[in-house]
């Protein structure tokens, strides 16, 4: 059974994947400092779970109308301390976020509606994004006198032209579920009635996949971009000359040759 964090977020492991989904969603699910402690508490668990090898795929989703408005402008504004109210927030969700990113499994993140502002840093941290084609999906900052935060600013450049990130964080352009796969911001879209059949299907492959080559290949393409090509060659070749004689590489390749299904540990 699903574990509540704070009435913020909940947390389940089960049959070698972790579940984290946002689950306040009276408030729409906005990023308030309960909700960022809430989501790092989460993440750590979650890199925990790997650490074990209990867990070989996490998943990001949230319940609700909405995935995300993002920060909980009221409550900011009703703080005796605006600065530390958004502060402990960002501290929280930021924490939260690096930890995820880092992960050595696949991380899946589900955009099933709205994710706004922070909400949106939330839903673009998986290395896989599934959106619903018709959710919405806006920066919004700018149209509250604020900046960027939960990793946007890094996210939507590294997935977008420059000139397409600007036109979404200065002037708030509310882009859709689809409009976003088309550029690359987001992996796939799919009709929101299809949505959850798509993340089993993925989740499914991932979790049954060789968890040593997965692992070596997010780690190859998040390198990438330190490295010369032709220092990243022979990082691949080193890479691939030491995955071919562990077991799951030879398993694989004995699977295909048979013509059979791989059975990985």
């Amino acid at each position: 059974m699903p574990e509540n964090i704070d009435d913020r977020i909940t947390y389940e492991l089960d049959d070698q994947v972790v579940r984290i989904e946002l689950a306040h969603s009276e408030a729409h699910n906005s990023l308030d400092p309960r909700m960022g402690e809430a989501l790092r508490i989460a993440a750590d668990r979650a890199a925990t779970d790997v650490a074990s090898g209990d867990a070989r795929v996490v998943v990001v989703s949230a319940v609700g109308r909405v995935f995300s408005v993002g920060g909980d402008l009221a409550g900011f504004a009703a703080a005796d301390d605006r600065g530390a109210e958004v502060g402990a927030t960002a501290d929280g969700l930021h924490a939260g976020l690096a930890t995820l990113s880092s992960l050595e499994v696949p991380v899946v993140s589900v955009i099933h509606a709205t994710a706004a502002g922070g909400g949106l840093g939330i839903g673009l941290v998986g290395d896989i994004v599934l959106a619903a084609a018709e959710a919405k999906l806006v920066m919004a900052y700018t149209a509250s006198g604020l900046s960027p935060d939960c990793g946007v600013t890094w996210l939507v450049p590294q997935r977008l032209s420059w000139v397409r990130a600007m036109d979404l964080a200065l002037t708030n352009r509310v882009i859709t579920g689809a409009e976003a796969a088309d550029w690359g911001l987001v992996s796939r879209a799919v009709p929101g009635d299809e949505l959850a059949a798509v993340v089993e299907t993925v989740v499914s492959t991932l979790r049954d996949g060789a968890s040593h080559a997965l692992a070596h290949t997010k780690r190859l393409f998040a390198e990438a971009q330190d490295r010369t090509l032709t220092a990243q060659l022979d990082e691949e070749a080193r890479t691939i000359s030491q995955l071919i004689v562990e077991p799951d590489g030879v398993e694989g390749i004995d699977a295909f040759l048979t013509k059979r299904a791989p059975t990985y540990r």
